[in-house]
């Protein structure tokens, strides 16, 4: 039996898992060498760890969510047979806490959340300032604690999140090759903040903590696109606020360098070409200048392209470019934008049914739209249909 385990794990560090196939294999080998650890078997903890993460790493490039869930379940069984003395007991309560987590942000189970802060708590008590899981654990209480309070809505919970990134920052000071991340983390919890209580210094905090992260993350570094965009919208919410041409116009610059990093099929194009579509029309409002509107009806345009028939995301897109439109409509006067217009919405209105959250706006986007026609053309079946509307 000895000999066959160590066929097994010769066989294992020569599957990559980077490639699908090979963690395919990987999970086979690795269920194999479960099999060979029965319950009581000193070595079985281990087998149910291992087999966990690679679970959750075939998740993570698949998105197989029966995957998730087994990885949860076998990093919950590894975790009963570990000593509840060992010191090493920290690495497999983060193993835990991480699977449940990431099971929250498929399925939104809170229970999921509100367990996986409970592991993490558990896990930094046996963590003290010189272990390696000290600061990822603070790190990773900060994000857990975030999403709860995206959920809730609890403020203690973001304030403690905002002074565990603050104290996992220090730990990973200039040089640490986590500080732009732990940078990051700290911004997007100052915003969030900021949404709820107002305070400026907030915002400008996140600013110069995003610019710093971005510094970091040079030409070529993967996460780059995200801090550009990341900067991008705090710059915006500070034009907002103070009415900084500077910011919007920096906020637009940023957006258009992000769209860069995300070409034709990366999955995060349409965000971007959406909030350079949004920076653009703040500014066509501030400056009225034609050509911003016409950029920003033609990203609206693409964005809309990439949206499916039944992605979440499509009634937004219609209505987008369908608002903007009906505006270059109320500047110039072309009647096919406004029919352009009212058939987005009505599109639009089709994917909002009654209890949709947006099947509100909808209604009244589409009745606006159909109002200014009638008082174009005076046509009385669209005076009709919008007072119905309403």
């Amino acid at each position: 039996m000895t000999d066959d385990v160590n066929q097994y794990r010769a066989a294992l560090q020569e599957c990559s898992p980077d490639h699908p196939h090979h963690l395919d294999e990987a999970i086979e080998l690795q269920r194999a060498v479960l099999a060979l650890h029965p319950p009581g078997h000193y070595l079985r903890r281990f087998s149910l760890n291992a087999l966990g993460l690679s679970l959750q790493d075939r998740f993570e490039q698949q998105g197989i969510l029966s995957d998730l869930d087994e990885a949860v379940e076998l990093h919950r069984v590894a975790l009963g047979l570990h000593p509840p003395d060992d010191p090493n007991r920290s690495w497999w309560l983060n193993d835990l806490a991480t699977s449940l987590r990431e099971r929250f942000k498929q399925q939104g189970v809170l229970s999921d959340l509100d367990e996986a802060i409970e592991l993490q708590r558990a896990a930094q008590a046996f963590c003290p300032p010189d272990h390696p899981l000290h600061s990822i654990l603070i790190t990773n209480i900060g994000l857990t604690l975030r999403d709860r309070y995206q959920q809730r809505g609890i403020l203690s919970d973001l304030d403690e999140a905002i002074e565990l990134h603050r104290a996992g920052l220090i730990l990973r000071p200039p040089g640490h090759s986590y500080r732009s991340s732990s940078l990051s983390h700290l911004a997007t919890s100052l915003v969030d903040r900021f949404e709820q209580r107002g305070a400026l210094s907030d915002l400008d905090e996140a600013i110069e903590l995003h610019r710093a992260a971005l510094v970091l993350r040079g030409p070529g570094h993967k996460d780059r696109s995200s801090s550009l965009n990341n900067l991008a919208i705090s710059l915006r919410d500070r034009f907002k606020q103070q009415g900084t041409q500077s910011d919007l116009d920096e906020s637009i610059e940023l957006h258009r360098a992000a769209l860069v990093l995300r070409p034709p099929g990366h999955f995060n194009r349409p965000t971007s070409l959406n909030n350079l579509a949004i920076s653009l029309h703040d500014r066509f409002r501030q400056r009225g200048i034609s050509s911003d509107l016409d950029e920003v009806i033609e990203l609206h345009r693409t964005s809309l392209a990439l949206r499916s028939p039944n992605h979440p995301d499509r009634p937004l897109a219609l209505n987008n470019l369908a608002t903007s439109l009906r505006i270059r409509f109320e500047q110039r006067g072309v009647s096919s934008d406004l029919d352009e217009a009212i058939e987005l919405h009505q599109a639009a209105l089709i994917l909002c049914p009654p209890g949709h959250y947006d099947r509100s706006s909808s209604l009244n986007n589409l009745a606006v739209s159909l109002h200014d026609r009638f008082e174009q053309r005076g046509v009385q079946s669209d005076l009709d249909e919008a007072i119905d509307l309403h």
